[in-house]
């Protein structure tokens, strides 16, 4: 009996691997993350500006 895997096992693990990649990515979407920070800081700036 051969041990290992064949190259459709390997195709389809990385296939799945890749699809889970590209889920957690557009979840965090850290262009969105980075945008949002900034925002925050232009907030606290505005506010302390008025008091």
């Amino acid at each position: 009996m051969r041990r290992g895997f064949t190259l459709i096992e390997l195709i389809v693990v990385i296939a799945i691997i890749t699809i889970i990649a590209a889920t957690v990515f557009v979840a965090v979407d850290p262009a969105k993350q980075l945008h949002k920070a900034r925002n925050s800081s232009r907030w606290s700036d505005a506010t302390s500006l008025l008091e």
